[in-house]
């Protein structure tokens, strides 16, 4: 009669990533400014679909995921910028980018400044020219009330500076990704990425206040999704699943070759019972193998 017990052990194995492994683009945000209306047979109505259609196929998007142009003259001149979040494949960034040009008039049928955005792309428009400067004016936070302990506000922060320099010196896409691990056994993975038309400095300024206030909005939670018109910090427990992708591009080579590496006789075996809150995050998985198959053997024993 071991067999129902042998069944919930691999079942154990089977459905544990299952459950997790369905990416989707969700809707985040739409936002109808009231700085000013155009009718539906001006113009602009005219000048904001013919930019807006562009959008979708845009040879931009295959190469980095970013559009920005404009449409018309003087007061009737309509601005665009498509943003693909620095993990997108080039399927989802042309569907993403699609739904939001259709969503958008519809939210938004006769402000002249609008924008919408989601997991996968950020889409807005205006009479004003947005191109290649910062716009503090909107943010968007949505975050996991779930606390972890005060501590990981460290590892978070370091965590968050590194991907700030690295999204810095990536010139086509400003995108950093990064995983780090703590002791509740939790991996958590972020991204920071701003619109590849604005500086340097610009860049760096705008990574620097979300970041500030992802310390007064989402201080010691598991997760937040954080979003500016310029720049976009995003952390999670579960990124492989939502965001995070395997950079393809090689790292940089080293500027000089690491140090030997000197071998020293093993340390002693301790039969002290191990501290679980010591045991690195790449050791979990290994852990819950062991236990199953443990399961296994000792039930049939």
């Amino acid at each position: 009669m071991d067999y129902p017990r042998l069944s919930i052990c691999f079942m154990f194995i089977l459905n544990f990533p299952v459950s997790l492994a369905t990416p989707q683009s969700e809707f985040r945000f739409s936002h109808c400014s009231t700085s000013g209306n155009y009718t539906y047979n001006s113009t602009y109505a005219t000048n904001l679909k013919a930019l807006l259609s562009s959008i979708p196929t845009s040879p931009n998007l295959d190469s980095d995921g970013f559009f920005n142009s404009s449409f018309g003259r003087n007061l009737n001149q309509v601005y665009a910028i498509g943003l693909c979040a620095g993990y997108h494949t080039l399927a989802s960034c042309h569907s993403c980018l699609n739904n939001s040009v259709q969503a958008i008039t519809q939210d938004c049928p006769t402000q002249k400044e609008a924008s919408r955005g989601y997991d996968y792309c950020m889409l807005r428009f205006s009479n004003r020219n947005i191109l290649g400067s910062v716009d503090d004016g909107f943010v968007y936070v949505t975050r996991n009330e779930t606390n972890r302990t005060a501590q990981f506000n460290d590892v978070l922060g370091s965590l968050l500076s590194g991907l700030r320099r690295r999204a810095l010196v990536d010139g086509e896409r400003k995108y950093a990704q990064e995983m780090t691990c703590y002791k509740d056994y939790r991996k958590t993975y972020a991204m920071e990425q701003c619109t590849p038309d604005i500086s340097k400095l610009d860049c760096g300024k705008c990574l620097d206040l979300a970041t500030k206030d992802i310390f007064s909005y989402c201080s010691g939670l598991y997760s937040c999704f954080y979003v500016r018109y310029s720049c976009v910090i995003r952390f999670e427990p579960y990124g492989p699943y939502l965001f995070y992708t395997v950079d393809a591009r090689p790292p940089p080579p080293l500027v000089a070759p690491p140090p030997p590496i000197l071998l020293q006789s093993p340390p002693p075996v301790s039969t002290n019972t191990p501290d679980m809150h010591d045991v690195p995050l790449s050791c979990l998985n290994y852990s819950i193998t062991v236990i199953t198959i443990k399961c296994y053997v000792s039930r049939n024993a």
